[in-house]
């Protein structure tokens, strides 16, 4: 069944799990097996249809029924999701990997009190296990507590210090707190553990960029994101900076033109392509670009100084800038 898999012949991998089961129908790994494939083909109500089968015979099953609450994760049905969760806990409080669920779901949904309860409990339950500290981390991030993220990664790092995503979590909550070597420190100690790790990668080459230093190897870390996740239109924007800093700006303007392709809607994006529309004296691309940026995030007061800076008048974004004018 694995190399049907594999081979990406799942209708054969189900046909071989079928005969098998004609065998053996209480055979609950080619159950669970099935409904694995069906999942991989996001055919949800296949695989929910083979779960609850299993359930209906074994009731008792709570890796199975956990398996079910992940499936309703993924069709984002979080209601049941969690309601499938709360049923095994009913049957065994400490059974851990629903108790970490519930927490991951309240975090979903910005149910931040309770993720952190169902977050304690998870610990409590078993304090080796890093997916709880991580996820703390992201609540806590979340909420803007930044101090207590901090804590509760280290905690984590303790119990697993070549634990990548912890480090690169760490990373970007002391970047928050303006604790930019140390920030810097915890992206190089990712990237010791995990070279191919495009988050890190972007987030450290970007930041050079941005802060004005290290541009060669700014430039370095965002192509090395970007070969990674080619698609990422935030990393071809950081790419685009980067080359922008260097004074690369035919290259940059390609780079960022295909970002907002990309990704339509962030203002980031647009901000960027206004500046180096500046820098190739486009004024009238630039000016749009930026109206289009304030029209996706009217916040941005930087942006609105810098725009009667260049003598644009009142920044005043209005729907007639389009971003298919500036975008090929």
């Amino acid at each position: 069944v694995r190399l049907y898999v594999l081979e990406h012949q799942s209708e054969k991998g189900l046909a071989h799990l079928d005969h098998l089961l004609d065998e053996r129908p209480d055979d609950l790994h080619a159950h669970v097996r099935k409904a694995q494939i069906y999942g991989d083909m996001k055919n949800f109500p296949a695989a929910i249809q083979e779960l609850n089968d299993v359930l209906e015979a074994r009731p008792n099953e709570l890796r199975v029924r956990d398996f079910l609450g992940l499936l309703y994760e993924e069709m984002k049905d979080y209601d049941r999701a969690i309601a499938t969760y709360q049923a095994n806990l009913a049957i065994d409080p400490t059974f851990f990997d629903s108790v970490l669920h519930l927490g991951f779901v309240s975090y979903r949904l910005k149910r931040n009190n309770e993720a952190i309860s169902y977050l304690e409990k998870a610990i409590k339950l078993n304090p080796k296990r890093t997916e709880s500290y991580l996820l703390f981390g992201l609540t806590y991030f979340q909420m803007e507590d930044y101090q207590s993220a901090k804590t509760k990664l280290e905690e984590g790092i303790l119990q697993d210090p070549a634990n990548a995503e912890l480090h690169f979590n760490l990373g970007t909550v002391l970047d928050k707190l303006n604790q930019f070597d140390e920030a810097v420190r915890e992206m190089q100690q990712t990237l010791e553990l995990d070279p191919e790790h495009a988050d890190a990668l972007n987030y450290l080459g970007y930041s050079y960029a941005d802060r004005g230093i290290k541009f060669e190897e700014a430039l370095d870390l965002t192509r090395r994101a970007v070969a990674l996740k080619p698609h990422n239109g935030y990393y071809v924007d950081s790419l685009a900076w980067a080359l922008y800093k260097l004074g690369r700006v035919d290259e940059a303007l390609e780079a960022i033109q295909r970002a907002a392709s990309l990704v339509s809607d962030d203002p980031v994006i647009y901000e960027h392509l206004g500046e180096i529309f500046l820098s190739r004296e486009e004024r009238d691309k630039a000016r749009d670009a930026w109206l289009h940026s304030l029209q996706l995030d009217s916040t941005n007061e930087s942006l609105k100084k810098r725009f009667r800076e260049m003598g644009f008048g009142e920044p005043i974004p209005t729907i007639s800038h389009q971003s298919s004018t500036l975008v090929p």
